[in-house]
């Protein structure tokens, strides 16, 4: 697979049809990142916990909506976490999502929904060993990105084998990150290396069959 290009969510800064220019034959995968979230001045472990997108996050989504207007989609895939369900729903019109846990982000156990200054006060151990081993530590009670890996990237190349047509995925930063690893060859303690935005789109052209 290749990535064909990235759109960051500034609205100001985006074209009205970013994708006006984009001619391509055949089916192309998109990668987006849910809206902007409640409360996301504060650096916090989000991960399972369910946060609302904000007024900016409602707004990225509708212009989301309007870009893809002209693409016809075989099918929306979303995580079954209420910030990329909702960024779906306002997207999809009437096109069905399909939920997946698999598109979830990565559970962070006791430390989900903490901030960071937190952690680093109660478990500074914890935070250093974390840091130090970023694709094989688990926090107590969560995945590693390794778990969040067996788990997303399967379900994200079973979905975009075979494509009649173009597809979509809304889920999180910590997905994409351990997606574009695979596609990239990037090794999972360097995810961090890849930066995302919310709303960030990235646009995919498949492999096609042999």
């Amino acid at each position: 697979m290749k990535i064909l290009n990235s759109y960051k969510p500034e609205l100001k800064n985006l074209p009205e049809n970013p994708f006006e220019k984009l001619s391509h034959p055949d089916p192309l995968i998109f990668l987006l990142r849910h809206g902007r979230i409640k409360d996301h001045e504060t650096k916090r472990f989000i991960g399972a916990t369910d946060v609302e997108l904000d007024p900016m996050g409602i707004d990225q989504a509708l212009y989301w909506k309007k870009a893809f207007s002209s693409l016809n989609f075989e099918a929306v895939h979303s995580s079954s976490l209420q910030r990329c369900t909702r960024t779906a729903e306002l997207i999809a019109n009437d096109k069905k999502i399909i939920t997946s846990p698999a598109l979830n982000e990565i559970h962070m156990g006791k430390w989900d929904g903490c901030s960071f200054d937190q952690i680093k006060q109660q478990s500074a151990k914890e935070f250093e060993k974390r840091g130090k081993n970023l694709d094989t530590y688990k926090t107590p009670g969560g995945e590693s990105f390794h778990d969040t890996s067996c788990r997303a990237v399967p379900y994200f190349k079973d979905c975009a084998t075979t494509l009649k047509n173009n597809i979509l995925f809304v889920t999180h930063a910590g997905v994409i990150r351990v997606i574009l690893c695979h596609l990239l060859g990037i090794k999972l303690a360097d995810l961090f290396q890849i930066k995302i935005s919310y709303a960030q789109l990235f646009v995919i052209q498949p492999d096609l069959p042999s």
